[in-house]
């Protein structure tokens, strides 16, 4: 099932985090770096944070959620996380699809580490065109993507 979930209530900001952080420590082995912002979160900055999540639940968990900023004319993901024990069933693309639904036309911007090779397929299969990278740290470049809906 996939609902808009509250970041603002503790339990539910524990639960982010608590697949945010192993799903993100998988893309840092595979970028190399270290560094990724959301690896820093804490349960304040999740309950803090006025992005709008969007929560898949499988087996009454939660296992995977997408999150975004959205201003008139762009949506901007700032996050796509699975759990790791959950890979491959494709929860990630049935956020991106329930994000693309919701966002009435808008472009959506998004950007991963530029190895992470799982991700960069995922997008590009829904139409989402590389036109940007960015050396963010000595050798490590993140890839930025815009879709067109």
């Amino acid at each position: 099932m996939i609902q808009t979930i509250n970041n603002k209530d503790s339990q539910i900001a524990e639960r982010i985090l608590a697949i945010q952080i192993p799903a993100y420590e998988v893309e840092a082995d595979l970028i190399g770096f270290y560094g990724i912002p959301q690896l820093k979160d804490t349960i304040e900055t999740v309950l803090a944070s006025e992005e709008i999540f969007i929560g898949f639940s499988l087996e009454n968990q939660l296992a995977g959620f997408i999150s975004y900023e959205e201003t008139n004319s762009e949506v901007d993901i700032c996050r796509l996380v699975v759990n790791p024990e959950y890979f491959r069933r494709g929860i990630a693309r049935s956020l991106l699809l329930d994000l693309i639904q919701r966002t009435n036309g808008k472009r959506l911007i998004v950007s991963t580490g530029s190895k992470n090779l799982p991700a960069i397929t995922l997008y590009e299969k829904l139409s989402f065109v590389r036109y940007d990278e960015v050396e963010i740290a000595t050798g490590i470049y993140l890839s930025q993507f815009a879709r067109k809906c």
